[in-house]
């Protein structure tokens, strides 16, 4: 007779090979996951850590404090009001403009002087001289002695001294030889007047570098200075002795 035992257990199932295989690719999900999270906030922290700056290391230069100034060159304290005794600006400063014809009180006390029979006073205008007081540029008309007219522009000048129109004289005549501005050109001399024959001022007459003839005059008698201009020579000597006189005071 047979003998039956107890029934064997079954054995646990064979896992399904598809499975496992699954199982394994989430493990390495979980570490590829795993290891970019932690890169991540290696990276994270590294990026915070240069957003900020570091302190300073001992002896860095830092900027300097500001130096304070010696007394003698800080600014000086704010003027002190005027007084009554006070009479307003001084003569040293700048002579204000008049009227509306541009012209300062010196170069109207100027106008004045000039001889109105020739000098046209209505159209002197302002002009620019090294160092003088007024400067105008006029037209003047002249009649010569055979009863013919020429009209013409000329700049008088006025200086304080004579010192003063001599050292602008001499920029033009300083390297001039002596000569006769009647014949010569780029000479100087003296000129004369003509109703008295008697030496009036010194001249220099030379050609510009435009071209144009120029006598320049100065006077013995007062701090003033006479220059005309034209093309011709000649023309210009004969207008010249015809220009007297220029002042009348």
């Amino acid at each position: 007779m047979s003998q039956n035992g107890p029934a064997t257990p079954p054995g646990p199932p064979v896992p399904d090979p598809h499975a496992r295989r699954g199982v394994r690719w989430t493990i390495i999900g979980i570490v590829i996951s795993t290891v970019i999270a932690l890169v991540s906030l290696y990276f994270q922290a590294q990026q915070s850590k240069g957003d900020s700056a570091d302190p300073p290391t001992p002896g860095s230069s830092t900027p300097a404090e500001p130096v304070p100034t010696p007394d003698d060159e800080s600014p000086s304290s704010d003027p002190p009001s005027p007084t009554p005794d006070d009479s307003g600006p001084d003569d040293s400063s700048p002579t204000p403009y008049s009227g509306d014809d541009g012209l300062t009180l010196a170069e109207h006390d100027l106008r004045d002087s000039l001889n109105t029979d020739q000098w046209s006073r209505d159209s002197c205008s302002h002009t620019v001289w090294q160092g003088a007081t007024a400067a105008l540029y006029c037209t003047v008309t002249t009649v010569d002695q055979f009863g013919v007219t020429g009209t013409g522009k000329a700049s008088v000048v006025m200086y304080e001294t004579k010192t003063d129109r001599d050292s602008v004289f001499q920029t033009y005549a300083g390297n001039m030889p002596e000569g006769n501005c009647e014949a010569q050109i780029n000479v100087r001399g003296s000129w004369s007047e003509n109703n008295t024959g008697q030496a009036a001022g010194d001249v220099v007459c030379f050609l510009s570098t435009t071209g144009q003839y120029v006598f320049l005059c100065s006077y013995y008698d007062r701090p003033a200075l006479v220059q005309i201009t034209g093309p011709d020579q000649n023309s210009l000597t004969a207008w010249w002795h015809t220009m007297e006189p220029v002042f009348t005071d």
